[in-house]
């Protein structure tokens, strides 16, 4: 555990944090996100380990190759009906799936090309991290507690989302069943219920790429939580140092310099691993999170759209249950891409406080031996290089991300209410 405590006084998380941990493991493995393993323990048998692989690149071929030619042979009665204005919806949540598509395609790749990087860079660095703050950190528990909460919201966000796209698919087959009965003819009523499946199977597709790329974000989530709680220890452990460092007076400073000045050059070392970590799973997850933040906007988009679209055509009884299914999965998808930024936010305000702290070392008596000087000078020079990396070198991801996804999908939800109303007007006409 991080601060050594007994075992009596351990939290929840601290019991239970492994087993979270081989939760998330196998089901990412299930998902075909073999990689992603969240705290190593011991390694897996290779004829096992080979196997998980090969179901990996099994499923993934399957998701990319064979079922996008079935639903694409099957387009047409896929996005088959009488009503244009439900076929507005039909391909606005079509161009959803497309987007989810296209990041199944980048994961796919990069988790292929950065397997072992991934294992190297993030889940050991992240690993030998954890060994050495357990080991060296003796102070306060909010960092802790503070990581703790992140991971909390996390799970609580991921399993209401995953039960909510199960309700939405149920949503999907009850709206369909609905269509189906004002069907007149035979063939009208066979074509409907060959739609009606297509439907069905497109959602639960849907979902499945949902699950094999948000295993991919919540690591990268998780290591981006982890990096900002190493960053608040080590903060804290500066902050210890520049208290001794202004309760020794001059002649104290001489004697216990050089061990001060060990201790400074160890935690710039181990600011460099810290930022290290970061920076690796960021460039290595980058393109993900392009995919994941055009989802983003495209999801709050086809779910305002289908809410509005819903309240325009159906009546309370009916239309209250997938209207309540899509409101939730649009506050949930949001609030899951906007807590991922606001840990990358946080990452930003705590790396600007430790250079404060080490600027703060400058105020501290004028005697210092020049051994110190140098060692945060060195440390001064490596918190101006090591800056908060850009997604694809574009943008920061950070809540203005967030806000500006929320302005686009709305600018966007107005365009389709137009294209809405311009329908329904050549409808009745």
């Amino acid at each position: 555990m991080m601060t050594g405590e007994p075992s009596e006084r351990q939290t929840f998380w601290e019991r239970h944090e492994l087993k979270f941990y081989r939760y998330g493991h196998i089901y990412a493995s299930i998902c075909g996100q073999v990689i992603i393993d969240y705290a190593p323990q011991r390694p897996i048998r290779a004829p096992f380990k080979l196997l998980l692989i090969a179901y990996s690149h099994v499923l993934s071929l399957l998701l990319i190759v064979v079922l996008p030619g079935y639903f694409g042979y099957n387009y047409r009665a896929l996005t088959a009906t009488d009503d244009r204005r439900i076929q507005l919806v039909l391909y606005v949540g079509f161009a959803n799936t497309l987007i989810k598509y296209a990041t199944v395609i980048v994961t796919y790749v990069a988790n292929t090309c950065h397997f072992e990087a991934i294992n190297q860079r993030c889940s050991l660095q992240r690993a030998r991290l954890q060994a050495a703050f357990a080991a060296s950190y003796r102070g306060s528990g909010w960092p802790k507690r503070s990581f703790e909460l992140f991971m909390y919201l996390k799970f609580v966000l991921i399993n209401l989302m995953i039960i909510v796209q199960i309700c939405a698919i149920f949503a999907i087959a009850r709206i369909d069943s609905d269509t189906d009965s004002d069907s007149d003819s035979d063939s009208d009523s066979a074509a409907a219920a060959q739609g009606r499946r297509l439907r069905i199977q497109f959602a639960i597709y849907a979902f499945v790429l949902w699950n094999y790329t948000e295993n991919m974000a919540d690591y990268f989530y998780y290591v981006n939580s982890c990096v900002l709680l190493y960053f608040r220890l080590l903060h804290m452990q500066l902050q210890e140092e520049l208290e001794q460092l202004r309760r020794l007076g001059c002649g104290r400073l001489l004697l216990y310099g050089c061990r001060l000045c060990d201790r400074i050059g160890l935690l710039r070392e181990r600011y460099a691993q810290i930022h290290g970590l970061y920076a690796d799973s960021f460039r290595m997850h980058q393109f993900q999170l392009l995919g994941l933040m055009l989802t983003t906007l495209i999801t709050n988009l086809t779910n305002l759209f289908t809410i509005f679209n819903l309240l325009a055509t159906s009546s309370c009884a009916f239309g209250s249950f997938p209207i309540a299914v899509s409101g939730v999965y649009a506050l949930g998808f949001y609030l899951d891409t906007y807590l991922l930024s606001l840990v990358g936010e946080y990452i930003k305000v705590e790396q600007t406080r430790l250079a404060l702290t080490v600027r703060q070392f400058s105020e501290s008596p004028a005697l210092q031996p020049p051994s110190l000087n140098q060692e945060l000078e060195q440390f001064s020079l490596l918190l101006m290089h090591c800056r908060q990396p850009m997604l694809c070198g574009v943008v920061y991801l950070d809540r203005r991300l967030i806000y500006l996804i929320s302005v686009t999908a709305f600018s966007y939800f107005i365009t389709l209410v137009q294209f809405d109303i311009y329908l329904r007007t050549q409808h009745n006409k």
